[in-house]
């Protein structure tokens, strides 16, 4: 598994990319739970797409919408680029 983040993580296997997003939740009792959701994309540009989006998602306003888009190629080609040097 390929750790982009501490909220997203993919990897993938003979059909699909799997892409684990993780968040903080509550267990059936209340108490504060690190949970997770896999879903399946056919490409990385998807992967990168649903990434970009989620992220927009937790944006204020539009003018931190706006930087996080202008910023989001860059930042991802630099992770990418150092995950191949690890």
């Amino acid at each position: 598994m390929i750790k982009f983040n501490d909220d997203f993580s993919f990897e993938r296997d003979q059909y699909f990319w799997h892409l684990t997003e993780s968040f903080d939740g509550k267990d059936k009792d209340g108490n504060d739970k690190r949970q997770h959701r896999t879903t399946y994309h056919a490409s990385i540009a998807q992967i990168c797409g649903v990434i970009i989006d989620r992220s927009c998602g937790k944006c204020q306003s539009l003018e931190e919408v706006l930087t996080l888009l202008a910023s989001a190629k860059t930042e991802l080609t630099e992770h990418a680029e150092s995950l191949k040097q690890q």
